[in-house]
């Protein structure tokens, strides 16, 4: 284990072993029911802070919900520290009422915290999918700039150019009905690079015509169905 995660766990059990060290000093064992029953609480709400950024979505998004997570988990332990303090210090007789007040702060703190994790599942399969139909292009626009290097004549690199733009300039949500034209505009591209490498300016400026027709097709089918 390292230093960092070392100081990490110091640090969690840190409240644990502080609250239990008054709560013992002030009255031991000797306490009402209703305070045990806050006690459970709290230590429950603890464990949940230490727990939900651990279940907070990953990516681009992990941050954002991992802070949304915590914030939602420490305003119950809040809440929690704070009913403890009013039951400890204030009679309450009436075990009943006190048990119905935690399961009602526990429920809506689930029911808060579940839905805002279902929402940060969404917004992440969301920006998967953007960033999966978004791959297409980088894919082929970062291949065609690298060819514009490897292009050796002036004629080549400027249809590689014009390939580029055109690639760049494309639709950047895909579909199933492209799939095919996208593997051969693939494949093909990785043909022009091999014909660049050996300076086969004929063949390159045919394949290149391909490519072009091949990213045309592709685009204007996308803009149909848009």
């Amino acid at each position: 284990m390292s230093k960092k995660n070392i100081l990490t766990v110091l640090l969690d059990l840190l409240f644990v072993v502080v609250f239990n060290l008054l709560f013992f000093m002030n009255g031991g064992a000797n306490h009402a029911a209703v305070v045990w029953i806050c006690y459970g609480f709290l230590h429950f709400a603890y464990l949940m802070v230490l727990l939900t950024p651990l279940l907070a979505a990953h990516g681009s998004a992990r941050t954002l919900s991992k802070t949304t997570t915590y914030a939602i988990s420490l305003l119950f332990l809040i809440a929690e520290i704070v009913f403890f303090l009013v039951v400890f210090f204030v009679p309450v007789e009436n075990s009943k009422i006190v048990v119905s007040v935690q399961v009602v702060l526990t429920a809506v703190y689930l029911l808060v915290l579940i839905i805002n994790l279902l929402a940060d599942d969404a917004t992440e399969q969301k920006q998967f999918l953007h960033d999966a139909e978004n791959q297409f292009v980088k894919d082929i626009s970062a291949r065609l700039k690298y060819l514009k290097t490897v292009a050796r004549d002036s004629q080549t690199k400027n249809k590689i150019n014009s390939l580029y733009y055109l690639a760049h300039s494309s639709p950047i949500k895909s579909d199933e009905k492209v799939s095919e034209t996208e593997r051969q505009i693939s494949e093909q591209i990785a043909t022009l690079e091999s014909l660049c490498e050996e300076s086969k300016t004929e063949e390159a400026l045919v394949l290149a015509g391909k490519i072009e027709n091949l990213l045309t097709k592709r685009n204007g089918v996308l803009k149909a169905i848009r």
